[in-house]
């Protein structure tokens, strides 16, 4: 049932869900045939830095208005438009709340609904969406909102159901505790799953067939989930589109005397003198806004919250080396679709500005014996002696490589050679459209979030760029609907490439590279040079060293 809202002209809708009870959603105008349920609370936190617990009770004790933006995770809104062409027109304001954040938002086709209440039911696709971030920021606002890929897919006559979640982030939910909790941001994640899983029939979703999709800290969360245990209640997802978000060495789990350091160095930008259990008081009795800085001055000095070993969450022992062999083994997705930007090294700029020819080498030779660090400098045509400007394309893109295409590159040969799985890859080659963004005209880190939601769509200056947008979303929820959306990666190497010139194509690898002048072989030597550190926890190149 809808009533109109007169204040915010978008219309609420009541509906009654058969075992969370009546809750109240809303309809907008830019989405008039999707029922938005948004600042849903998937789970309680009790306490700072304690695992977070399913609400196995639905609703009990909760408000029933599921139609005004949620809290935020405490954190930093550090690049709020700076990189999409200014603030979101509209966007509601966002508060933040430490024990008020594990939220997420439903998305529904409102004729599904209505057919729920008919009693004529059809169970649809889901697809949840992970947000990335680096585990430092993100959060469910305007930008992405999945809302515009459900009304689509009501355009294209696929319908879907689309959620996101939130997570805690920073220090608050990637820290290692003294006490034994580790991973909290992944446990909340999955917690997340676990509710949809649960609930997500009431709205007319097949639990069944839950995409999930995520770029960059998403994608490595995707990862995760899929090298953890399966719970009692059944997979909890069935295919997976992972985004620049393939583990690697940068982001493989690290030992806990590793997460022990991490924290010691928490406590030392906070001022507290305690550490280990001694060191939790302090901790939990501080503002959260101090932890956030303490945080955020960690991570801007060149390091990351990374996975922490558990074998409570890990179903084995992942070293950077086996990720590849340990995802393809996930026994409940057998297609999944991988691929990055083009230019993913950009984003790491800051560092490669720092370094010249001669410091690359001494920073290779740091992590790498003199033979493979040489193998490294042969593969980006880097020479003791070159120019400057020349160096540092060769800089950014290995830095990229590093943590992203090189990984991703790995995987998709192993699934495509080595398994009986389906993989489609893709490289998304569009430019950031907006003219006051740092990073514009370039296909930098992250570029592509601002065009699968169709959010942005209203500040492309091009018609073309809104048909690549609309592409891109139509072709996830292809793959989200069970089809096979171009020709699946297999020794021929086809993969898919949106291009500016001719929108989304499918392209061998060898005519990619005569196109873009990027040579794959780089990434097989990159590989190969780091074959010496089978089995280790290690980091190609020390980012904090190099931020000193």
């Amino acid at each position: 049932m809808a009533t109109t809202n007169t204040q915010n002209a978008a219309n609420t809708y009541l509906y009654e869900h058969p075992t969370l009870g009546p809750m109240t959603g809303v309809i907008c105008p830019e989405t008039p045939d999707v029922v938005r349920f948004r600042a849903i609370p998937y789970a309680e936190l009790n306490r700072r830095f304690g695992h977070s617990r399913l609400r196995e009770s639905g609703l009990d004790e909760t408000s029933r208005d599921f139609t005004k933006q949620g809290f935020a995770c405490p954190h930093t809104f550090g690049m709020e438009g700076i990189h999409s062409g200014g603030p979101y027109p509209g966007q509601e304001p966002i508060l933040q709340s430490e024990f008020e954040s594990l939220i997420l938002d439903v998305n529904v086709p409102r004729s599904q609904l209505e057919s729920l209440q008919r009693g004529a039911l059809k169970q649809i696709p889901v697809m949840t969406y992970v947000h990335g971030g680096a585990f430092v920021l993100g959060k469910i606002d305007a930008e992405h909102n999945t809302a515009l890929m459900v009304q689509h897919s009501l355009t294209i006559s696929k319908p879907v159901i689309a959620t996101a979640i939130q997570y805690r982030l920073g220090a608050l939910g990637a820290m290692a505790m003294p006490d034994g909790n580790k991973n909290l941001a992944l446990w909340d994640q999955r917690n997340a799953l676990l509710w949809i899983q649960k609930y997500i029939d009431g709205f007319g979703g097949d639990k069944r067939r839950n995409t999930l999709f995520g770029e960059s800290a998403g994608g490595f969360s995707i990862c995760c989930h899929m090298l953890s245990h399966c719970p009692s209640s059944g997979p909890l997802f069935n295919r997976v589109i992972i985004m620049s978000g393939i583990i690697g060495p940068m982001f493989a789990p690290i030992p806990e005397e590793e997460a022990a350091k991490a924290f010691d160095n928490i406590c030392e930008e906070l001022g507290i003198r305690e550490r280990g259990l001694s060191a939790l008081s302090p901790l939990t009795h501080l503002d959260v806004t101090s932890i956030v800085s303490a945080s955020d001055r960690w991570f801007s000095k060149g390091n990351f919250w990374r996975p922490v070993d558990d074998p409570a969450f890990f179903r084995e022992k992942v070293t950077w080396d086996n990720v590849s062999e340990l995802l393809g083994s996930c026994e409940w997705v057998e297609d999944m679709i991988v691929g990055n930007t083009s230019f993913e090294g950009l984003a790491n700029g800051d560092v490669a500005n720092a370094l010249t020819p001669i410091s690359f080498n001494y920073v290779l030779k740091q992590s790498l014996s003199d033979e493979a660090a040489q193998k490294v400098m042969k593969a980006y045509n880097v020479r003791l002696d070159m120019d400057q400007n020349l160096f540092l394309t060769s800089a950014m893109r290995s830095l990229g490589d590093i943590v992203f295409d090189a990984p991703i590159h790995a995987f998709a040969k192993h699934i495509a050679t080595k398994t009986k799985k389906n993989i489609y890859r893709y490289i998304f080659d569009i430019r950031n459209p907006f003219p006051n963004a740092p990073f514009y005209q370039q296909p930098h880190h992250w570029v592509d979030v601002y065009f699968i939601f169709r959010t942005m769509q209203f500040r492309y200056p091009y018609q073309y760029l809104k048909d690549i947008s609309d592409k891109h979303a139509a072709l996830w929820i292809d793959f989200a609907s069970g089809g096979k959306p171009w020709k699946q990666f297999d020794d021929e190497g086809v993969i898919i490439v949106a291009d500016e010139r001719e929108g989304w194509v499918e392209k061998s690898l060898s005519q990619y590279e005569k196109m873009s002048g990027v040579a794959f072989g780089r990434l097989d030597e990159l590989w190969d040079a780091w074959k010496e550190k089978q089995g280790e926890a290690w980091s190609p190149v020390n980012l904090a060293a190099l931020k000193k």
